[in-house]
C-alpha cells in the first residue's frame, strides 16, 4: 500500500477511537469500530492500487435559452442602440449558420461580421441587415444531401 492509503487508515482508525469515546462505548464495541476503520483504510489502499480505465463522461451540452433570455434578447434587439449580449448572440448564431452552410452565398458585411472572433459593435439598422440576411441563408433550401455507399 501507499504512504497516502497508511495515513488514510490512520486518520479513519483515530476518528473511530474519537467516536467510540465520545459515544462512550465499551471496550468491545470501541475496538469492533477501530477494526472496521483498519479494515476501511486496508480496502481503500488496494483499491487505489488498482490501476482501471476509467469511463470518459461526454461534454456538458451549451446552457439551454430560456425564457429570460429570450425576452432580454428581445430587449435588446428592440433598444434604440442594440446591447453586447443581443450583438454577441447575433454573431454567435451567425457564426453557426455561415459555418453550417459554407457554400451558401454571403455578402461582404455578413462574412466581414462572422470573421472576427469577437463582433464590431453595430447599429440598430446595421443588426436589422445582418439579422434578414440571416434569415434568408437560413431559409434558403441547400444542395440536396449527396447519397454514399459504403463498401465493406
Amino acid at each position: 500500500m501507499k504512504r497516502s492509503a497508511w495515513v488514510i487508515t490512520a486518520v479513519l482508525v483515530a476518528l473511530a477511537l474519537v467516536a467510540g469515546w465520545f459515544f462512550g462505548l465499551d471496550a468491545r464495541h470501541a475496538t469492533a469500530l477501530a477494526g472496521a476503520a483498519v479494515a476501511a483504510g486496508i480496502a481503500n489502499g488496494l483499491l487505489e492500487a488498482v490501476d482501471v480505465r476509467r469511463a470518459v463522461l461526454p461534454p456538458l451540452p451549451g446552457p439551454a435559452l430560456g425564457l429570460a433570455d429570450l425576452h432580454a434578447l428581445e430587449f435588446s434587439l428592440a433598444s434604440s442602440e442594440p446591447g453586447t449580449r443581443a450583438v454577441l448572440e447575433v454573431h454567435r448564431l451567425a457564426v453557426a449558420a455561415a459555418e453550417a452552410r459554407p457554400d451558401a452565398p454571403r455578402s461582404d458585411a455578413l462574412r466581414a461580421f462572422t470573421a472576427r472572433s469577437s463582433p464590431l459593435p453595430l447599429t440598430s439598422r446595421d443588426l436589422r441587415a445582418v439579422l434578414d440576411e440571416l434569415e434568408a441563408l437560413v431559409l434558403t433550401p441547400g444542395p440536396p444531401p449527396a447519397h454514399r455507399q459504403e463498401t465493406p
